[in-house]
């Protein structure tokens, strides 16, 4: 096979270019939608993904003990046995914070409240890589000159009608049930009006446990991975390693199972602590998660199969009318291997040229969608970043899934050279008169 047979192709494809143009649209158009169907898809999942690092902390969470609360200086042993088993690595992030289940706590700003989800006490510059990745309205996360302060969604600062620099008042319980109250400056509002982030708060960690009248504590270690999520693999070795460290609930368990087993059905005079991943966190989505895959792959499948039947059965009309050329090629000496390398490259020609000018128009075509901002679009912001879709290319997957349209096509197209390259000259002129 030399390019002899492809200058040919290109030759014939030229010459026939009004007969191969549907060919060619077909598969252009077809590997348009497949490939925005995959990047937008994927581009959702990372979104979501992100927005739930985020929430938790990273992508690993350390939780247990005695109690699920802890003084600093506790956690600040397990913090360095937990070094020593992550192997000191620079590119993990480890994040201490206490999450604080704000049912009855709420914000007041000029006779307006709204009440909260979850308020998180931690410390700004130590989660610095985190919040750097934090979509900000107005402001930012850094303090500046004042010590008590607050991070808001931009939903929530919206129904309050606050902006950057209003001091407003924090209300909540303690633990003997006492009301508190404390005032906090606010320094950023952030855009994300998901599960996730639209009554979620971030407050500074000694404000927060000056609010609760609590001895500074924490519930959770978490773990960031700043070049992307650990493997299964990577967690599986880190969960061995805190093993030899630490009574460990086995790997994978079900957040809720933990906080039932923890708080409820545990020996309390037994320490145990889980390392409990991403995916257990937000379990509840994999449903929805599930269901766009497989929408996504129903979408892909349809495709490859309109792409590869489509342009095999009028690949075939062709064949059939060039059945003449086919005989004369023969009656000049190529054989039947050289004639059907020569169609077999013309088809393999025109699915390229159809998969990249798809490829093309299909990064066009995302990359003008995450022009709109569809933040408005109620429970959507879940996907989206920045209130933007975002497309996520992934070159390997890309790469697979044309190869699998232009294999399963040139199959199909294979059995309809086999007949043709098999009719000798005189029956070629024969089926023509």
């Amino acid at each position: 096979w030399n390019m002899f047979y492809f200058v040919i192709a290109i030759k014939s494809i030229f010459e026939r270019r009004r007969q191969y143009k549907s060919l060619f649209a077909v598969c252009a158009v077809g590997v348009c939608i497949m490939l925005c169907a995959l990047m937008v898809t994927d581009g959702m999942v990372k979104s979501m993904n992100e927005k739930a690092r985020q929430n938790y902390g990273g992508d690993l969470q350390f939780m247990g003990g005695h109690h699920l609360e802890k003084p600093l200086d506790e956690a600040d042993e397990e913090e360095k046995i937990i070094k020593e088993c992550l192997g000191n690595r620079k590119d993990i992030t480890i994040i201490k914070r206490f999450n604080h289940d704000a049912d009855d706590d709420s914000y007041y700003f000029e006779g307006t409240s709204v009440r909260q989800r979850a308020i998180i006490g931690v410390d700004f510059e130590s989660e610095k890589v985190l919040f750097d990745k934090f979509t900000f309205v107005e402001g930012s996360y850094h303090p500046g000159e004042y010590e008590d302060t607050v991070l808001l969604s931009e939903p929530v600062a919206r129904k309050l009608g606050c902006h950057v620099g209003d001091s407003i008042l924090y209300v909540c319980e303690d633990d003997n049930d006492y009301i508190n109250t404390i005032e906090v400056v606010l320094t950023g509002i952030f855009q994300d009006a998901s599960v996730f982030g639209m009554y979620t708060s971030y407050i500074t960690y000694d404000t927060l446990m000056r609010a609760l009248d609590r001895e500074p504590e924490i519930d959770r270690i978490s773990f960031y991975y700043e070049n992307g999520s650990p493997s299964k693999r990577e967690q599986l070795k880190l969960q061995e390693s805190l093993e030899a460290k630490f009574n460990m609930y086995p790997f994978g368990i079900d957040k809720k199972a933990f906080y039932k087993d923890f708080k409820y059905e545990r020996d309390k005079s037994i320490n145990k602590w889980c390392l409990i991943p991403l995916e257990s966190n937000v379990s509840d989505l994999k449903l929805l998660v599930q269901a766009l895959k497989l929408i996504v792959a129903a979408i892909v499948i349809m495709l490859v199969i309109i792409i590869s039947v489509g342009i095999s059965s009028t690949y075939r009309v062709i064949v059939i009318k060039r059945s003449l050329e086919s005989g004369t090629l023969r009656a000049i000496g190529m054989k039947s291997s050289g004639i059907m390398k020569l169609f077999i490259s013309e088809a393999l020609l025109l699915l390229l040229s159809g998969c990249l000018t798809g490829f093309i128009f299909s990064a066009i075509a995302v990359k003008i969608a995450s022009i709109f901002d569809l933040s408005f679009i109620s429970g959507f912001d879940l996907f989206l970043t920045g209130g933007h879709l975002i497309a996520d290319f992934n070159p390997l997957k890309i790469a697979g899934y044309v190869a699998i349209i232009i294999v399963t096509t040139l199959v199909s197209v294979l059995f309809t050279l086999r007949k043709l390259v098999r009719i000798s000259p005189v029956g070629a002129i024969t089926a023509t008169t």
